[in-house]
């Protein structure tokens, strides 16, 4: 239900919040819905459907993603599957014997159906029609809340109250609400998002509050008992029952200018329209076909319960449940996204048999400020030995955000990798730290013969294979000549210790996609040294942060992760005892 004006809007304001041009600000969007249910509300086209004239961002930015695990009608196979279906029905098809069958089964008598279970309808008319005939069924007392309008003077700025309700259109706060104890209501305005009021909540009218003045009574309070019980709990009034939520009128402009209107953001919810119950799932429902208007309606309204048990239909007519063409045509258009080369590591974790070392590389672009977004990847969380460059950290102490609960923790940061090179040392940034897992029983060494201008951290693990671990960060101005003196230097150092494998991973800014000469990479291949990524790791599709290993037969995968809130994205390896 986003428009692609909305969507166009949204993308301009991430730009200017980013400072870029880039689509979103360069932020990552995971969009989810169903094309299938209920289009933008207007005359606006679904953001996958081309026209002529617009803008369309959707199609140029994004790929699709098929989810095949069914969560509402997880329990019923025969309702998901048969939903699944109609959710893709030409308006010229018929239903097949099967489907029709399933459906006849649902088919009820309007009498027959119970009154306190919801009815979604085509229409607002409907709805009200039904709400009232609920009301008037239950022989309740009412109490009737006229909306309060009023309107500022010009002149004084003052507002004065109108008397009466001034008419304006069906998306107001309502001219009048029927309440009363036991009453199906819903919230139809946005109250506290982060504490559930939102619209489209639903609820119990359980307590209505009112005051006397000058001879006046009116309703102060509503007291609603709400279907979710873990909203409301900043609405809760000292004194009545917990379960309570309060809520008072609600203050807005109306469609008649100049007019502000005040009243409770509720309406009676006995029955609801397709539209509201967008995104709902339900036990129970009665759903009404007549008066189907559009593409997707009957769908939405069908696919609400967690059964075919729980469903009930009147006014059945199948020619009614229908999807839109151009839909149809956009969504088998639309380019799919590829797995390929995509969270390999998960995937692998959890299908291989045996004693693993599973080594990360993530130039992470600052510690400080990404050390909750690493908690969060659920592959980085995967390693046993996770190297970062680029951590930004400075000074000997390392702030607590950084720990990672059942690793240790080893950095070495810019200001005391150069003794020679004042230049480099001085500005912010670099740095390099390895976490690995303290069951490895890790060992940090730190000097090497003749090793003085790098920025580099070594670790050795003995279980489950003894293993040299060795980050490396280059700064992009540092000179080849000498970083590379002192990558030799370090290279003889790691031989030297009579380990294998040993492996050399970081960001050596050098990008290994274009032909020509790689004086980086051509040292490791002289000193016995394999690359293993061959995918590029950064947005700009450039390869610069590279994973070498002496003996490349205890590595039994290798690739790149994902990563949204970094430049680049993580490398890693897994290695396996020969």
């Amino acid at each position: 239900m986003v428009s692609k004006d909305l969507l166009a809007y949204v993308d301009w304001r991430f730009q200017q919040i980013k400072g870029n041009n880039r689509f979103m600000g360069g932020v990552s969007v995971l969009a989810v819905g169903d094309f299938f249910q209920l289009p933008p509300l207007g005359r606006a086209k679904p953001l996958c459907v081309t026209e002529d004239g617009m803008l369309d961002i959707w199609n140029e930015n994004f790929q699709m993603i098929t989810l095949t695990e069914i969560m509402r009608q997880k329990d019923d196979r025969a309702f998901a599957e048969l939903l699944n279906r109609v959710r893709v029905k030409g308006k010229a098809d018929l239903l097949c014997e099967d489907d029709r069958t399933l459906l006849i089964q649902a088919v009820t008598d309007p009498e027959e159906c119970p009154m306190d279970v919801l009815h979604i309808f085509a229409t607002n008319k409907q709805v009200d029609t039904h709400n009232a005939a609920v009301v008037a069924s239950l022989g309740a007392v009412t109490v009737d809340i006229e909306a309060e309008d009023y309107k500022r003077v010009t002149k004084t700025g003052n507002m004065i109250y109108l008397g009466c309700c001034i008419a304006g259109n069906k998306r107001d706060l309502c001219n009048n609400i029927q309440a009363g104890l036991g009453f199906r209501v819903m919230i139809i305005r946005n109250l506290d998002v982060e504490d559930g009021l939102v619209n489209g909540t639903f609820g119990t009218i359980s307590d209505i509050v009112t005051s006397t003045k000058d001879g006046r009574t009116s309703v102060k309070l509503i007291g609603l008992k709400l279907d979710n019980p873990l909203a409301g709990h900043t609405k809760k009034i000292q004194g009545k029952p917990d379960g309570f939520v309060y809520i008072e009128r609600f203050e807005e402009q109306s469609s008649v200018k100049g007019v502000v209107r005040r009243q409770f953001p509720i309406r009676l919810a006995f029955g609801c329209t397709a539209h509201k119950v967008q995104g709902m799932t339900m036990k129970s429902a009665v759903i009404s076909l007549k008066r189907i208007f559009e593409p997707g309606m009957a769908y939405v309204a069908l696919s609400r319960t967690t059964s075919l048990e729980g469903l009930k239909i009147i006014d059945f007519d199948e020619s009614k449940i229908y999807a839109d063409e151009n839909i149809r045509a956009a969504m088998e258009s639309m380019r799919p996204a590829s797995f390929l080369h995509t969270r390999p590591l998960l995937h692998f974790q959890s299908g291989h048999q045996g004693a693993t070392l599973t080594i990360v590389h993530h130039n992470v672009e600052g510690l400080v400020c990404h050390s909750e977004d690493m908690k969060q990847h659920h592959e980085l969380m995967l390693a046993d030995v996770l190297c970062l460059t680029e951590t930004h950290l400075f000074g000997s102490s390392v702030p607590a955000s950084c720990q990672i609960e059942g690793y240790s923790f080893f950095s070495r940061n810019r200001h005391v990798s150069y003794s020679n090179r004042v230049d480099i040392a001085t500005k912010e940034g670099g740095g390099v730290a390895t976490y690995c897992r303290s069951l490895l029983q890790p060992q940090e060494r730190r000097f090497f013969n003749q090793v003085t201008d790098l920025e580099f951290n070594v670790v050795k693990v003995d279980t489950p294979m003894k293993t040299l671990i060795a980050t490396v960060y280059r700064p992009p101005s540092y000179d080849l000549r000498t970083f590379l003196r002192n990558l030799t230097n370090l290279l003889d150092g790691l031989n030297s210790m009579d380990i294998q494998p040993i492996v050399v991973l970081g960001d050596f800014n050098e990008d290994l996609i274009p032909p020509g000469k790689k004086a980086i990479s051509e040292l490791f291949r002289a000193k016995g040294f394999m690359q293993l990524i061959s995918h590029p790791t950064t947005e700009k599709r450039t390869l610069l942060d590279h994973l070498y290993i002496s003996n490349p037969e205890y590595c039994v995968q290798s690739g790149v992760l994902q990563a949204y809130y970094s430049y680049h994205n993580p490398i890693y390896c897994v290695l396996a005892l020969v």
